[in-house]
């Protein structure tokens, strides 16, 4: 071929036309790796998954926050087996702040590392998370971080949330803090425990130690308690163990007191003396809910009661949380008390509702002649201010009710849980405490119609086909002209 007629070649208008097209893809081609080795550089990442499973709260970015010394979270496991789930969770962490410091420890390599934090003697799983701060640490085992169904028995055990950030920030909570809190809970009465309510480990998660105490053999109920439990006891407490329960809240205690539906043949005098000082009385009276939108299942007797306006049900609020009260007894307000106390209802039933007064023998929740009528409190907060401000202030959650507590229901209704926590970090001093929700897995399926699933088809299988095919067959046609 001549020199003129190459050089023709390279000036003919289709050749220029081909020319531009090449290099505008290898153009796009260059700012689209540009654009994704920009964007895996880049720490923030959008989260589009449907529950935000990568993404922390607003509780654990307040934590961080207020970090003032360094927290290592190692993750035991060999390098490259770690949970990708949990390391991009643990990454946020590191980039939201720079007191946090990642590690990796292969438990094979380093045995005597692993050995320093293994409390249990039977070792650390692999996946397992140390979370450090000094000498101070906590363990969070692979299996801690999820939350599986294993209410039938038949079936293996359904994976059903993810708890990677309720686990670790309790953590950081737990090696930061400067003296974890204290529960002592009563016993000897025919108490309830948070074992047999299922909320011990809710309580641990939130760093709190609980002891069982026995006033029989003690001397009163000991200095270093935060929260004194009073679980729903069965029989009555002695007057002696009256007597050291109010000692203790004389001195600033507080408490939470909750209890199980009485009647006249199982009341609790003694209790009640302790309550009546605060100016408040249980009840032997368990309510009605006549307002069918403020029950559950349609059970009247599984009230979900109002929630007042207190710092204690500020979450719940906020997180449109219902509280469920199965079988509770009204909380009264007694006309004498003293002038310096503030009792603010926390849970309240609706007008409609009424007080069945002698559940022993009723045969049905209709109201009847001598019931008593709505509304009820039925939670209250007591706040009994010290004479002086060098004193703690006497406060008290009593509550007619606890089987809200019960596994049923804590599992059902997040927001049982919550209050009861709420009322916790009230009683310490903390406005709200921290309440973190674990992760939903589960998938929601899209439903479709017969026709709907018709139209989806033809579009995906006919419509779209046939748009490309005109695209290109018109595009053809244009070039053929050139």
């Amino acid at each position: 071929m001549k020199k003129n007629s190459i050089l023709e070649s390279l000036q003919n208008r289709k050749f220029r036309f081909g020319g531009y097209a090449t290099l505008l893809i290898i153009a796009g081609l260059a700012v689209v790796i540009v654009i994704n080795v920009l964007v895996d550089k880049i720490p923030g990442k959008l989260d589009l998954t449907q529950n935000k499973i990568f993404s922390l709260s607003d509780e654990t970015y307040k934590v961080l926050d207020a970090l003032k010394g360094d927290v290592t979270i190692t993750t035991v496991a060999r390098t490259g087996n770690d949970d990708p789930t949990v390391a991009t969770i643990l990454a946020k962490y590191a980039a939201r702040s720079g007191h946090i410091k990642l590690a990796n420890v292969d438990p094979e390599k380093n045995p005597g590392w692993t050995r320093q934090y293994d409390t249990s003697g039977q070792g650390l799983s692999p996946g397992t998370l140390v979370v450090a701060s000094g000498k101070t640490f906590k363990t969070i085992g692979p299996y801690d971080m999820y939350n599986y169904d294993t209410s039938n028995p038949n079936q293996q055990p359904q994976l059903t949330s993810l708890s990677v950030e309720q686990r670790v920030t309790s953590a950081l909570l737990f090696v930061t803090a400067a003296r974890n809190v204290t529960l002592y809970v009563l016993q000897g009465h025919g108490e309830q425990t948070l074992e047999s309510l299922g909320m011990s480990t809710a309580v641990g998660n939130e760093n709190y130690a609980s002891k069982s105490l026995t006033l029989l053999t003690a001397a009163g109920v000991p200095d270093d308690a935060d929260v004194l439990l009073i679980l729903a006891p069965k029989t009555d407490l002695s007057t002696q163990d009256a007597d050291k329960v109010r000692a203790y809240l004389a001195r600033g205690g507080r408490a939470v007191i909750l209890f199980n539906v009485m009647t006249k043949e199982n009341e609790l005098p003694n209790l009640a003396g302790v309550l009546q000082s605060y100016g408040v009385a249980v009840r032997n009276v368990v309510v009605v809910e006549g307002d069918q939108n403020r029950v559950a299942a349609q059970q009247p007797l599984w009230i979900i009661p109002t929630l007042e306006y207190h710092d204690i049900l500020a979450p719940l609020r906020t997180n449109n949380y219902d509280v469920v009260l199965p079988y509770a007894q009204a909380v009264q307000t007694l006309a004498l008390k003293k002038r310096t106390l503030k009792i603010e209802p926390l849970l309240s039933s609706s007008s409609n509702s009424w007080g069945k007064t002698d559940i022993a023998h009723a045969k049905t929740a209709a109201k009847a002649s001598g019931d008593l009528p709505g509304p009820f409190a039925l939670a209250v907060a007591v706040t009994d201010p010290a004479p002086d401000a060098s004193k703690k202030d006497t406060k008290l959650i009593v509550v007619g009710d606890v089987q809200f507590l019960a596994q049923l229901f804590t599992s059902q209704v997040p927001g049982n849980a919550d209050f009861f926590m709420n009322s916790l970090g009230w009683l310490r001093g903390q406005k709200e405490s921290i309440s973190i929700r674990p992760k939903n897995l589960q998938t929601m399926r899209l439903s479709l119609s017969n026709l709907q699933s018709l139209l989806y088809s033809g579009l995906v299988v006919i419509i779209l086909p046939l748009l490309v095919l005109g695209t290109g067959f018109a595009v053809w046609m244009r070039r053929r002209h050139l």
